[in-house]
């Protein structure tokens, strides 16, 4: 079975079982909401504002299109649902604005919600960490948050992520603010990884990658089990065997 993402030999086979299992989910999740909303665009009389209203809808649609076919979507599995939501929130409202119909509206509204659960299922599938058989592939890993505080003495979010190729690190406010301050490195650049206390704030155990000669420390939440899945990842992919 072709994978839209690549696989170690020693992983291969268990990510075929699973992909063979989300894959009619995640095809369902990003395509099924444009199609409704395009076919009661087409099928509705419009009666609204057309020209926003196509334009929010052409947005709506083109995103999640886009996600899947650019296959975008194995790198960035954390943004599956909430993108899905974002998406059929502009189709409704590209719907409603063309028609202003209120009912015209709640097949994309109820496609959407069906969606985003089918996603965020097929999500928890694939992205098992259970046994670490996840670093063996190309799929993106995101570190559990941690919460600390910033240089103002105001909580934020840190955590870090890293795909086939990049390990990024942020710390951020919320989902809808932009990062406080982050990085990224690529991996074939990184030559170790451990757990250490942190030299300073924000204090506790961080996750240290050496890269280019020097050290930074991620700031993660549950910092012993990031490090182990970047380490194997890190290993495997100076192996053979890739696929």
């Amino acid at each position: 079975m072709r994978l839209p993402f690549d696989a170690h030999a020693s992983v291969r086979a268990e990510f075929e079982r699973r992909w063979a299992r989300v894959r009619p989910s995640v095809w369902f999740g990003f395509l099924a909401p444009p199609v409704v909303g395009l076919v009661v665009a087409l099928a509705a009389p419009w009666r609204g504002a057309a020209v926003p209203g196509w334009l929010l809808l052409a947005v709506g649609i083109a995103v999640p299109v886009w996600f899947l076919l650019g296959r975008v979507y194995p790198k960035r599995p954390g943004w599956w649902a909430g993108l899905v939501a974002y998406a059929g929130v502009a189709q409704a409202l590209g719907v409603g604005l063309l028609t202003a119909d209120l009912p015209a509206v709640l097949p994309t509204v109820v496609v959407t919600g069906v969606a985003a659960v089918l996603l965020g299922r097929a999500r928890a599938v694939l992205l098992d960490e259970v046994g670490g058989a996840i670093a063996g592939t190309t799929l993106g890993v995101r570190s559990a948050s941690r919460q600390v505080r910033n240089a103002t003495g105001h909580p934020v979010l840190a955590h870090a992520a890293f795909d086939g190729e990049l390990l990024r690190w942020h710390v951020t406010t919320g989902p809808s603010t932009p990062d406080v301050s982050g990085g990224e490195v690529p991996l074939r650049e990184v030559t170790d990884v451990w757990v250490a206390d942190a030299r300073g704030e924000p204090g506790g155990e961080v996750v240290v990658v050496r890269a280019f000669g020097r050290d930074v420390e991620l700031v993660v939440g549950r910092p012993h089990d990031f490090a182990a899945l970047l380490d194997r990842r890190l290993r495997l992919l100076r192996q053979p065997d890739w696929d």
